[in-house]
Order: structure tokens, then C-alpha cells, then sequence
């Protein structure tokens, strides 16, 4: 994925969250799908990707939100680091394994997130592991969903590209022969 396409995804995530959150409330809405892109990003392009998928994604959705601005960003932007550094050094190329990465990346947001309202004494955030752990699933589910229809679309098109190339060549050797 190019920087485009992994902001314009960040952006569309950012919102769907938002707009999911505002209309069917925060208790019934246990999933994050901002973090999702930021791991997948960071899985696939590093850590440096993670960082400021992670930084432009939790500072929008804390802008969005109404939430404090810059802790969602700060945490995001770490799980986006350790998942990128996870991806650079660890192999995560089946489903299964970056649905790992994921869950862990959950429960590392959830631990920063409410760790960092912790020393915020003004307020807090309500939330339960049970919650969290819930997340982590739906999280996980959801980064299945997108790399099965992300691989996909990548084989379609690498597919139709490859046929049109084949097309192309044939024509031109029937050019190349004709009297």
C-alpha cells in the first residue's frame, strides 16, 4: 500500500469509528477500527509507517471524539512502533499470525490508554478488561476480514494485469507476423 492509500484508509477508518460510535454508542460499538489499520500498516511498511499511521489516526479520532486530544495519539503511535518492529523482526505472514499481533496490539493500547488517563487525574475512563479482551477479539476478526479481501483484491488485479499484458503481446506478435 502506498502513503495515500494507508491515509485515505486511516481516514475512512477514523470516521466509520467515529460516526459508529456516535450513533450506536460507545458500549455496543467494541471495536477499533483506527488501530486496526494502524497495525496493518505497520505490519506491512514498518515501523516508522506504524508511527505516523498511529500519531494522524488517534489525534483524529481524539479531535472526533471529544475525548482528551493526544492520548489516543500517543498510544496509537506506540502500538504502531512495537507492531511494525513485531512485523520487521518476527514472521507474520499468515492471517492467523497478524490476528496475534493484533490482539496483543489491543491489549498494549488498552494498557497505555488507560494508563495514561490513570496519571490524568481530572478523568477517567470507564472500562473493563472484559471489555478490552471483547476488543481484542472483534479486532482481531476484523483484521482477518480485511487482509482476506485485501489479498484478494491484490490477486484480481495482479490476475487482470497479467491477462492484459498477455493480450498485449499477442497482438503485437500477430502484428509483427502479418503480411
Amino acid at each position: 500500500m502506498s502513503a495515500a492509500q494507508i491515509g485515505l484508509t486511516a481516514a475512512a477508518a477514523v470516521t466509520v469509528q467515529t460516526t459508529l460510535a456516535w450513533s450506536v454508542g460507545s458500549n455496543v460499538a467494541n471495536l477499533d477500527l483506527p488501530l486496526v489499520v494502524v497495525v496493518l500498516a505497520a505490519l506491512s511498511r514498518g515501523p516508522l509507517t506504524g508511527l505516523w499511521t498511529g500519531t494522524g489516526a488517534g489525534f483524529a479520532q481524539d479531535v472526533l471524539s471529544g475525548g482528551i486530544v493526544g492520548v489516543s495519539g500517543l498510544c496509537k503511535s506506540v502500538v504502531g512502533v512495537a507492531a511494525g518492529m513485531a512485523g520487521e523482526r518476527l514472521l507474520v505472514a499468515a492471517a492467523w499470525q497478524r490476528s496475534l499481533v493484533l490482539v496483543a496490539a489491543t491489549l498494549v493500547h488498552a494498557t497505555c490508554f488507560f494508563g495514561t488517563y490513570a496519571l490524568i487525574p481530572a478523568t477517567t475512563p470507564i472500562g473493563s478488561w472484559r471489555d478490552v479482551g471483547a476488543q481484542a477479539l472483534a479486532n482481531a476478526l476484523v483484521g482477518v476480514v480485511a487482509i482476506g479481501v485485501a489479498e484478494n483484491a491484490w490477486r484480481w488485479r495482479r490476475r487482470t494485469r497479467h491477462e492484459r499484458v498477455g493480450l498485449a503481446v499477442e497482438r503485437w506478435q500477430r502484428a509483427k507476423h502479418a503480411p
